[in-house]
C-alpha cells in the first residue's frame, strides 16, 4: 500500500488513482467502439446491448433516439474527443497510483475545470448519475486540494 508524506497508509489517493485508470480504460473503450461501428446505426447497435435492460429504461431509450440521429462527423469528434480524454486520464491515474504530487496538482486542473460543465448538464436535466458523478468530482476536488495544502504546511 502507498504512503504518504508522513509514512501512514494513503488508500485514498491510490483509489483516486484507479478511479481514473477505469475511466481511462472505458473512455478507450467508448471511442473504439465508435470508430469500430462509425458506419452503422448507433443506436441499433446499442439496442441490442441494452435490449433486457429495465431499471432507467427511459433513460436508455433516449440515449438510443440520439445516437441514432447522430451524424458520421459527430461520431468522430466524440471518438477523438474520449482518445485525448483518455489520455488526461491515465496520466493522471499512473501519476496518482505512484503518488507524484504533480499529478496531485494536474487532477485538480482537470477535475475542477470540468465541474462547470457537470453543473450544467445537473440545471439542464438533473439525474442520479449525474449527481452522483458530481458529488464524487467534487469530494476529489477538495480533498487533494487540502491534502496539497497541508503538505505545503509540513515543508514550510
Amino acid at each position: 500500500m502507498a504512503k504518504n508524506r508522513k509514512g501512514e497508509s494513503d488508500w485514498t489517493i491510490l483509489v483516486i488513482g484507479i478511479f481514473k485508470l477505469v475511466k481511462c480504460a472505458s473512455l478507450l473503450a467508448l471511442g473504439a467502439a465508435l470508430i469500430h461501428w462509425q458506419n452503422k446505426d448507433l443506436g441499433e447497435m446499442a439496442s441490442r446491448w441494452l435490449g433486457n435492460v429495465w431499471l432507467g429504461r427511459s433513460y436508455f431509450d433516449t440515449v438510443l433516439v440520439k445516437l441514432s440521429l447522430m451524424r458520421k462527423d459527430t461520431i468522430d469528434k466524440f471518438a477523438v474527443g474520449s482518445f485525448v480524454y483518455a489520455v488526461l486520464l491515465s496520466v493522471e491515474g499512473v501519476g496518482l497510483c505512484l503518488r507524484k504530487r504533480w499529478a496531485e496538482f494536474l487532477t485538480v486542473g482537470i477535475t475542477a475545470s470540468l465541474l462547470p460543465f457537470e453543473f450544467y448538464e445537473l440545471y439542464q436535466r438533473v439525474t442520479v448519475s449525474g449527481v452522483v458523478v458530481t458529488l464524487v468530482n467534487i469530494a476529489i476536488v477538495v480533498y487533494l486540494i487540502v491534502r496539497l495544502f497541508a503538505g505545503r504546511r509540513q515543508k514550510s
